[in-house]
């Protein structure tokens, strides 16, 4: 029971730490002053640039640091282009969400089913009738927070490789979206501005998909076997 306590004092340390002091570090006018020469080393440091881009994106999306994930994949995107910077988040957010659903799974367990109990009941049995088409369907939307789904899928039974396709894949077009408005970083004023009411509106349809296509796929083996 010691070891989850202290687990659970650190992370709330390294929210505290975020908001206090990463915030004035990682942030758009911070990029923005700083992009010329993010794109000079970069283009003089080719591997440890991106070597140390992919740890640290690692460490703050897999010890789940608020807002800092998001400027790093639009920083992805004015440092290394749409391509290279989609390449590189892509496996980075993965691998972070990864090590946040481990941690949840054999360090947070108990605190993760007393404290978001009713939430966990509602995935579960979400997650027991449709699997894979729901995880994909809750990725797939960003407002939902990136934290609480790695959370509550680490005490479900859900195999670390299953969480991992589905969640990069899930992410993706969302990835694509933050790179892309990085690649063009002096029209991008403010966060919002990169998710516009109707590209939500969008993203919610979407998810919407892979519970249609698992109603579809049921629907007609049902018909089969009539």
């Amino acid at each position: 029971m010691r070891r989850p306590a202290l687990l659970i004092f650190i992370l709330i340390c390294t929210f505290l730490i975020s908001y206090i002091y990463l915030q004035e570090i990682f942030n758009l006018d911070k990029l923005k002053e700083n992009i010329n020469f993010l794109k000079i080393w970069v283009s003089e440091e080719i591997y440890i640039s991106r070597i140390s881009f992919f740890i640290l994106y690692i460490l703050f999306s897999g010890l789940s640091f608020p807002l800092v994930p998001t400027i790093l994949t639009i920083a992805a995107g004015a440092m290394f282009g749409v391509i290279e910077g989609v390449i590189i988040v892509s496996f980075a957010s993965t691998i972070g969400a990864c090590i946040c659903f481990l941690l949840s799974r054999y360090l947070l367990k108990e605190f993760i089913n007393d404290k978001f109990q009713k939430t966990k009941t509602i995935i579960d049995n979400k997650f027991s009738v449709n699997g894979n088409y729901y995880l994909l369907s809750l990725r797939l939307i960003p407002t939902i927070s990136f934290v609480l789904i790695n959370l509550i899928m680490g005490v479900l039974p859900v195999s670390l490789f299953r969480f991992y396709y589905i969640s990069q894949l899930g992410m993706l077009p969302a990835t694509v979206i933050y790179v892309n408005a990085g690649s063009e970083i002096s029209k991008v004023n403010n966060i919002n501005d990169v998710m516009s009411f109707t590209l939500m509106v969008s993203f919610i349809l979407v998810a919407t998909l892979p519970l249609l296509i698992k109603f579809a796929i049921n629907y007609f083996a049902k018909l089969k076997n009539i």
